[in-house]
């Protein structure tokens, strides 16, 4: 468990104003001056003048004012309404930050999948988790590994249709406007396991319906995201992290201190 002891906190009225040393299992402990607010039974952070961590980075869950994306309040969300609440809220800022020293020096986020840019684009996140998990472990492995993507093609009679890859090969398509798969008769998705022969999609309980879900829900996450960054777009770039849209349309500001 963390050791809190060597806070030092200034108390506000709805704010602390906190320096936190971030132990990492080199034995550096950089020390974080903090701002903590408190909104009802939940609080954020942020860095109070930045300078260990950009001022602004989706890529890092650092949000436009600065605020730290800890987690999705909608889903996961933490109520401080006791010692426990209080002690889990601090020990997963305090994950956070060492995430953001590894983020730094490997140049992308290390910790899974993360959720989705923007509130929108996180439900659709959501809903393809629970999807996937339907389909199976193995599905719910590929999808947090980032090997599942993409792709809309076709504009014919039954209209474009999304095609699911893993790892950049074909898994299944499903037709947009009916919303169903393509082939309902092709084996279904989900392991055969003991059985000698694999069942159809079409007749493997709600299988068809979690692997049309599923792909919907891809594609709604790489639309919204597309709006996020265009939203995005102009804003500096700091420039920390490898493949971020925001340096394609932005203005490089160097990060001195990010947590390294």
């Amino acid at each position: 468990m963390a050791d809190f002891g060597a806070l030092e906190i200034r108390r506000g009225f709805e704010e602390l104003q906190i320096s936190l040393p971030v132990p990492h299992s080199d034995g550096r402990k950089p020390v974080y001056g903090l701002t903590i607010s408190f909104a009802g039974a939940s609080a954020s952070a942020r860095e109070t003048t930045p300078s260990l961590l950009p001022a602004f980075c989706p890529e890092r869950h650092i949000n436009r004012d600065g605020s730290f994306c800890l987690y999705w309040r909608y889903v996961d969300d933490i109520v401080i309404d006791g010692p426990e609440a209080a002690r889990a809220w601090w020990e997963t800022l305090l994950r956070f930050l060492q995430l953001q020293t590894r983020a730094a020096r490997r140049r992308h986020w290390p910790d899974g999948f993360g959720r989705a840019h923007g509130a929108a684009a996180a439900t659709h996140q959501l809903r393809a988790e629970l999807a996937a998990e339907r389909l199976g472990d193995r599905f719910s492995a590929y999808l947090a590994d980032r090997r599942l993507t993409v792709l809309v093609k076709g504009d014919g009679p039954e209209g474009p249709a999304v095609r699911v890859l893993q790892d950049g090969r074909r898994l299944y398509a499903v037709w947009m406007r009916k919303r169903r798969v393509v082939n309902l008769r092709r084996p279904c998705l989900c392991p055969a396991g003991a059985r000698r022969r694999p069942t159809v999609l079409r007749a493997c309980g709600d299988h068809a319906d979690a692997a049309a879900t599923l792909a919907l829900e891809l594609h709604g996450v790489v639309e919204e995201e597309k709006l996020f960054w265009k939203a995005a777009s102009g804003t500096p770039c700091c420039g920390t992290m490898d493949g971020c849209p925001l340096a394609a349309t932005s203005t490089l500001v160097p990060q001195t201190g990010a947590a390294a």
